[in-house]
């Protein structure tokens, strides 16, 4: 296998940690990212810093909407595989600017699809999202592309938008497309528009924490390295798949910020307001495809997981309390 490997998103959370550990295992990384604005590019041009002091890593800044230059840009090299990471992020966002969400998510993922069929790439490991789903209740969300999904957003919409239009563009080609749709992920370098890093932030600033909501929603927290793992069994895949990344149990936000408020040894000034449209009540994913194909489980808890996040968080405190928060 050709050892260079294309990371869309890769100034993103879950590309940067991707990208830092293929380069630890001696891969080559192309990255690309357009560094958009959905969060404070603080963070983005923080782990790109990062990224641009290891060997074998290659950056380009490129809007993946943008067919024509995706094609100049990287028309010179052969991939065998190609990480599909990038996207607008944000639910709630997503509502007050749907076409850069589309721009961003679904045309995006079909350009990536249509240079993947062009190239001949052996395999395209796509990310997804939970948010897809909406609230599960009591019952598992199962990856079954034949049931019925009333996704609850524009963010969710334009992701599994993206999901149906690269398999279709995908299916005459030899391409291998893996989706894989995480469940709220977390850990260090994370969004700061997310709740760990938000509630981490506020909590160490002695700052308000803002619920929306009473807090009992419960949500999946899934820990970065566990996601890196479940993503480097995915690139070895033969198959086309679609596989649930997240955790086995589930979290209250409230139980979250009791974590932290333990790391810390800080008491939260918990501020209550309004649930968000559409807040889902629970978000919890079966994994049984992901065990019986990959053998894969995650292995972090989510206590060790906040610890960690943390301790990286009080690391790097002096560039990240000014960062913005939203």
């Amino acid at each position: 296998m050709n050892n260079k490997i294309l990371v869309t998103g890769a100034a993103g959370f879950i590309g940067f940690n991707l990208t830092k550990y293929l380069l630890s295992e001696g891969f080559q990384v192309i990255g690309v990212d357009s560094i958009n604005t959905a969060y404070d590019v603080k963070f983005k041009e923080f782990r790109l810093s990062k990224l641009n002091e290891l060997n074998n890593f290659n950056f380009y800044n490129i809007d993946l909407s943008d067919h024509i230059n995706l094609n100049k840009t990287l028309q010179n090299y052969k991939f065998d595989v190609i990480f599909h990471l990038a996207a607008r992020a944000g639910v709630r966002q997503s509502f007050k600017d749907p076409l850069s969400y589309i721009k961003d998510n679904t045309v995006a993922t079909v350009n990536i699809a249509n240079f993947c069929k062009d190239k001949n790439i052996d395999r395209l490991i796509l990310a997804s999202t939970s948010s897809i789903y909406g609230d599960s209740g009591n019952k598992e969300m199962e990856e079954n592309i034949d049931e019925k999904i009333n996704p609850p957003s524009v963010y969710a919409s334009t992701k599994l938008s993206g999901e149906v239009l690269a398999n279709t563009i995908l299916s005459d080609s030899d391409t291998k497309t893996v989706i894989t749709r995480f469940f709220t992920v977390f850990g260090p370098y994370g969004r700061p528009d997310m709740s760990v890093l938000r509630f981490i932030h506020w909590i160490a600033e002695k700052k308000d924490v803002i619920i929306f909501g009473d807090g009992e929603q419960r949500r999946s927290f899934t820990y970065i390295d566990d996601v890196v793992n479940h993503l480097m069994l995915s690139k070895d895949l033969n198959d086309n798949q679609t596989l649930n990344v997240g955790n086995n149990q589930t979290e209250s936000l409230n139980n979250i910020i009791s974590m932290i408020e333990s790391a810390l040894g800080i008491n939260a000034n918990i501020v209550n307001k309004e649930r968000a449209f559409r807040d889902p009540d629970v978000v919890l994913p079966s994994l049984k495809k992901s065990k019986n194909i990959l053998d894969w489980e995650p292995s972090t808890t989510i206590k060790n997981g906040i610890k960690s996040t943390v301790d990286w968080y009080l690391t790097n405190r002096d560039y990240l309390k000014d960062c913005n928060y939203i």
